[in-house]
This record gives structure tokens, C-alpha cells and sequence, in this order.
């Protein structure tokens, strides 16, 4: 893909920076390496050096720069400063300017990830109650009532901006329930955790909610044997699943009292940034900021659990596929704020350590995003440990790197059943201190 150029944007070696530059992209994945996905200045020598482990050049911008530099002399030629094109199955990338949330929201965690899981653990179940009511009712042909479902989104928000990970945590849980809403269940709890990290209010928060969970009711009134073959369907059959977002519309305008902004976050939610969605083709400026939100975690939940019957891609991968699609599926900063919201390894992530042994994420370091909190549940060899270790990568590494996340694993490798150690698992205690030293002798 690509890389989008301005007069304000060079490309420089990583051995000419200086300090006060700031660097505004790298020449590899923000996510694979452990710099703020917003940029930074560059301080001291360490930081070039640190940089040069990861990168060859970077691109800095010379209006937030700090120092005076002929920056000329340091620039590598680009092979063009116009707007590169896509692979055309992607269709052609569209720059935005970037997403401003006016007057955003500061929230802080107030609650213990073990508390407020333990909290919520009844409203989570009380979320797909919620939901298979209503698509119950649709296929019963009665008339939907969303004052339950309105009430469990509310819980959600309140919950979310308590800890935002703890609905994450309860959402790798197993559910017998159908696809269609146990995919809106888990995409609105990646939504509220994107739109908590962007400062919405409350109230937006809310709407978002309502409207990522009621996003696929119209799925209620399309052909089962398509919905079981999606996405492996011919191109007529393609037509008529597409149709779920009109019946979803229906349906919303036949209940009373929908709280304003939840039918646009169902009308746009499979819209795309350069138009390659559907059902109306729309580009990006003329997609509300909650129905982005919707469409990008609709597509998220989609690669981590897709409909049929393989493992899925890991959360890592899902993270790349997302960040490919930067200005093309979906717009750049946004996802940039996603992968900063949820991680690179989201709560609940299984990943092998290079230890060998195995874990599940359980909570992150903002700034250390390449070393969570992880529960360790398998040994070397890929036993089962009798109860989990949690290890914090950051405090084991905090003198020299002793220990790090070799993979991200898809949901359900070497047999893993995260659900035994979702509740059980959460408090576990370990000592830093002995772990540094085991690992140093």
C-alpha cells in the first residue's frame, strides 16, 4: 500500500533525525513495534536508536517540528507524493481529515477488572436475552419492543467506561446462541471500547450501543439457507443478504420511541470509506462518525469469528488486515484510535510467549503496547497449569527483555477452553520480582 505524502511530510533516515523532529509515520506497521500510533518528538539519541531496531526511515512533519534543520538534505526520494492507488479489489484509498470529537469525555477506570467482571457477569447474559427476544419476536412476526435491549445497553456503556475491559473479558465466552446476534453482541462491546477511547459522550455512547446490537435484526427476515452459506453464496444470493439492512430499517421504523442516531448507525454500518460498501455506495464524508465506528468493528468481529466453521483470523492478524485497509475500507485514523483502544493484543487474546508457554491477555500498558498483562495457563511442553499465573510483561522487562509475546493465537488453539478460566482465572497473583529473577538464573 501506498503512503500518503503532503509538503509537510518527509521521508528520512532513521540515522539523520534530530532531536525535536517529530515522527509522524514509520516505513512499517505503527502496531508491530512499540511507538505511539499518534507520533512523537524525537528527545535523544536513545530514541534513534530505538527507532533503528525497527525502522530504516521514517516520515517526520516538519510544521510540528522543534528544531530548525535543512530538511531537505536528509529527504529520500519518493517514488511519488501523490495519492497512491489500491489494489483495485479495494478500490482507490481516500484521505479525510482527521475525526474531531468536540468536547470529549476523560474517563478513567474506577473499578478492578475482577470486580466489574464479576459485576457484569449477569447483564452479559442479560444482553443475549435481550437480543434473542427480539429476533424471537421478528420471526414470530410480532411487535418488537427494544425497552429491555435499551436497558442492557445502558448497563454496557456504564460498564465499559467503569473498565473497558471487563465486557472484552466476558465476550470470549462461549455462547450456544445464533450467529447474527452473538456477532452484534461482541461488535458493540469493541464499539463502546473504541468510542470510550474517543471521548464520546454518554448519550452517544448509548446510541452507538443500541444501534450496533439492533444492526443485524433485519437478518431475521432473510433465507436461512443463505445466512448459513454467507459468505459462500452466488452473486444473486449475495444480493438478497445485502437486503438485511433494509429490513433492518423496516423494522426500526415500526418501533416506537427509538432513541435518535440508532437507525443512521444501522442505515451506514456496512457503508465503506472509499464506497465500496453498500447498500447506498457511499464514501466517507457522508458516513455518520457512530455508523464508522459500526461498520469497522462489524468487519473486526467478522475476521476474529467468522460464520463458518474455521478458527478465524488471531486478533493480531485481524489488527493488520485492519490497518492495510487504512483509507480504503475504512479511515485511517480511526482505525489508527481502534488498534490504540483495544490493543494490538485485545483482553482475552490467547498468545504463546516466548517462553513457550501459553497465556490469555488480561489487561494492557498503555504504554508498553507490546507488553499486557497476561495470564499464563499452559506450560513449555502445552500442559494445562493447575491455575493461571498472571505475568505483567512490562514489570518482568523493566531491566532487560527477558520475556515476550512470540504469537498471537486464534480463539480455541491447542484446544484451549478460555471460558474455565475467564472467572477463575482473573484474580491470580504472582511476584514480579521472583519471576525477573527465575528468568535471570
Amino acid at each position: 500500500m501506498g503512503v500518503v505524502m503532503s509538503t509537510d511530510r518527509m521521508k528520512i533516515e532513521v540515522n539523520a533525525l534530530k532531536e525535536g523532529m517529530f515522527v509522524a509515520d514509520l516505513d512499517r506497521p505503527w502496531h508491530e513495534t512499540p511507538f505511539p500510533l499518534q507520533g512523537f518528538y524525537i528527545r535523544m539519541d536513545d530514541d534513534v536508536k530505538a527507532l533503528s531496531e525497527y525502522c530504516k526511515f521514517v516520515y517526520v512533519d516538519v510544521k510540528r517540528a522543534k528544531v530548525k534543520t535543512e530538511y531537505a538534505k536528509h529527504e529520500v526520494p519518493s517514488p511519488s507524493k501523490n495519492m497512491a492507488k489500491a489494489d483495485a479489489s479495494n478500490g482507490p484509498e481516500i484521505e479525510l481529515p482527521p475525526i474531531v470529537v468536540k468536547s470529549p469525555q476523560h474517563y478513567e477506570p474506577t473499578s478492578a477488572i475482577n470486580k466489574e467482571v464479576a459485576r457484569v457477569e449477569k447483564l452479559h447474559r442479560h444482553v443475549y436475552e435481550a437480543i434473542d427476544q427480539v429476533f424471537l419476536t421478528i420471526e414470530q412476526g410480532g411487535d418488537v419492543n427494544i425497552k429491555e435491549t435499551e436497558s442492557v445497553a445502558k448497563g454496557m456503556v456504564e460498564s465499559v467506561i467503569r473498565n473497558p475491559d471487563a465486557l472484552v473479558w466476558l465476550s470470549k465466552m462461549n455462547d450456544a446462541d445464533a450467529y447474527s446476534y452473538q456477532h452484534s453482541v461482541k461488535a458493540s462491546i469493541w464499539a463502546l471500547v473504541l468510542g470510550r477511547h474517543l471521548g464520546l459522550r454518554k448519550e452517544m455512547l448509548e446510541t452507538l450501543a443500541l444501534g450496533v446490537l439492533l444492526s443485524h435484526i433485519g437478518k431475521a427476515r432473510i433465507a436461512q439457507e443463505i445466512l448459513d452459506n454467507y459468505p459462500n453464496i452466488t452473486e444473486a444470493a449475495r444480493g438478497e443478504y445485502q437486503k438485511y439492512v433494509e429490513h433492518s430499517l423496516l423494522l426500526l421504523n415500526e418501533i416506537d420511541g427509538l432513541p435518535s442516531g440508532v437507525a443512521s448507525v444501522v442505515e451506514y454500518h456496512q457503508e465503506r470509506h472509499n464506497g465500496t460498501g453498500y447498500p447506498k455506495g457511499v464514501t466517507g464524508e457522508r458516513i455518520p462518525l457512530l455508523a464508522k465506528i459500526a461498520g469497522l468493528v462489524d468487519f473486526y468481529q467478522e475476521l476474529i469469528t467468522p460464520r463458518e466453521d474455521s478458527l478465524g483470523m488471531s486478533p493480531y492478524d485481524a489488527v493488520a488486515k485492519l490497518y492495510e485497509l487504512r483509507n480504503i475500507g475504512f479511515q485511517k485514523d480511526l482505525v489508527e484510535k481502534f488498534i490504540e483502544a483495544v490493543g494490538v493484543y485485545p483482553t482475552g487474546t490467547l498468545v504463546e510467549l516466548s517462553s513457550s508457554e501459553v497465556g490469555i491477555v488480561t489487561g494492557h500498558n498503555k504504554d508498553r503496547r507490546l507488553q499486557p498483562k497476561v495470564m499464563v495457563i499452559l506450560d513449555a511442553d502445552k500442559r494445562a497449569l493447575k491455575h493461571g499465573k498472571v505475568v505483567d510483561l512490562k514489570e518482568v522487562n523493566r531491566d532487560r527483555n527477558v520475556l515476550s509475546i512470540k504469537d498471537s493465537l486464534p480463539k480455541g488453539a491447542y484446544d484451549i477452553d478460555e471460558q474455565r478460566y475467564l472467572l477463575s482465572g482473573a484474580t491470580s497473583k504472582w511476584s514480579w520480582k521472583h519471576l525477573r529473577s527465575s528468568f535471570a538464573s
